[in-house]
């Protein structure tokens, strides 16, 4: 039984880290191939809402303290990790833990290193230096979705084993699939689930909002579940169009799935999204979905089957062409999987969101094929059974290779 690491940059909110804990979940009530062990560089919210169940299950976990970007004795605490962990593998998530895992640990002597790249933020020219120079010290990629490994190999064009594992949904209960069908017709709410950046384009729902309360459906209502560096400014762009009380900032929620059930439609707007965990769990929970069709989103729902995807036509705004604060990164490209398009990321326009959100609400009680089609995509495909069976089995391949 080989010994696999797996090292994330935090335990902050994020879908990296939901996707690496679920997995651990997952191991918890199935018996898996290899021994897992979880390595975090520092703590965060995750922490406290996941980690406890974790090492209940007799996982081994490590959460080590970085306090800041280059940290000496950081370094130390990591090799001494491994020293004592002993892995036959190193899968490592985030463009900051597969930094410092190749950088530090390098080309160990039994030891196979896969990068699990679910992201595509950090691939600006410094990054792809450093990436070509540690290339050599990589066994293996892993990419969340088709979109996500098109941009990276754009960039490096890498000579190792590339693989695609789509990110897998936990199963919970399902008896509130149908949960949206006893909400009222009005008001008709809109629901978006994620962290509040600007990647994720949100200040297209709220002009779509005002487009819809301008023709008259002024009972649309919006909610936000998620925090970040731009909610203040959304919510002063919602009182200055003047409609505060119609769009709620319900802040970070430890299971905001629970908001499936007070919400009509689901939206995705972001410039690039290289999975979408916040998309395909609306879609397994039945909700009718509206995504913009770039990156993840663009495989994940088949339009007009199991979802609605809207083309990216609009470029980005002004204030983002610039140098943006520390978590506010765009991505270098976008992916249209349906149109194989490789090119500047672009967002959607507003009125055809608000067009698409009108003929939904107009169709809703017709659309009830399309909610259980969703909810059986998402089974069939997207399930962590799957992530985890499509990981263990590259476990098998590279585990004590050179």
């Amino acid at each position: 039984m080989s010994r696999v690491m797996h090292c994330i940059s935090s335990l902050a909110v994020g879908g990296v880290e939901t996707c690496v804990l679920d997995m651990f979940k997952h191991f918890a009530g199935h018996t898996p191939r290899h021994e897992h062990i979880l390595c975090a560089f520092k703590g965060g919210k995750l922490a406290e809402t996941h980690l406890p169940a974790i090492r209940a299950a007799g996982f081994e976990t490590h959460v080590l303290h970085r306090p800041s970007r280059y940290s000496f004795a950081f370094c130390r605490e990591l090799r001494a990790t491994v020293d004592r962990v002993k892995p036959d593998v190193i899968q490592a998530y985030n463009p900051t833990a597969a930094l410092w895992v190749r950088v530090l640990v390098g080309k160990r002597k039994g030891v196979s290193i896969i990068v699990h790249c679910g992201g595509v933020g950090g691939l600006r020219w410094k990054w792809r230096t450093i990436e070509r120079t540690i290339l050599p010290r990589t066994n293996a990629f892993v990419f969340n979705s088709q979109s996500t490994r098109a941009i990276w190999e754009s960039f490096l064009r890498p000579r190792v084993p590339t693989r695609v594992v789509y990110n897998g949904v936990t199963f919970e209960d399902t008896s509130d699939v149908r949960a949206v069908e006893v909400l009222p017709a009005s008001p008709f709410a809109l629901l978006t689930v994620c962290r509040v950046v600007p990647v994720k384009a949100l200040h297209t729902q709220l002009e779509a909002l005002r487009i819809l309360h301008d023709r008259g459906q002024d009972d649309v209502r919006l909610i936000v579940v998620g925090d970040g560096p731009t909610r203040r400014d959304l919510e002063g762009r919602a009182r200055s169009l003047g409609f505060a009380d119609a769009v709620t900032f319900a802040g970070y929620q430890p299971d905001p799935r629970v908001y499936h059930r007070q919400a009509h439609v689901y939206l995705c707007t972001s410039y690039n999204e290289t999975f979408s965990m916040t998309l395909a769990e609306a879609m397994y929970n039945g909700m009718v979905c509206i995504a913009a069709s770039a990156g993840g989103p663009s495989e994940i729902i088949e339009d007009g089957q199991s979802g609605f995807l809207l083309p990216c036509t609009e470029p980005l705004p002004p204030e983002f062409c610039g140098k943006l604060p520390v978590g506010q990164s765009l991505p270098a490209l976008a992916y249209d999987n349906r149109s194989g398009r490789l090119g500047p990321p672009l967002g959607v326009d507003p009125g055809a969101l608000a067009d698409t959100i009108a003929d939904v609400r107009e169709r809703f009680d017709e659309l009830g094929g399309m909610r259980d089609a969703a909810h059986a995509r998402i089974v069939e495909h997207f399930s962590v059974e799957r992530y985890c069976r499509s990981l263990e089995d590259l476990y098998d391949e590279m585990a004590g290779q050179p």
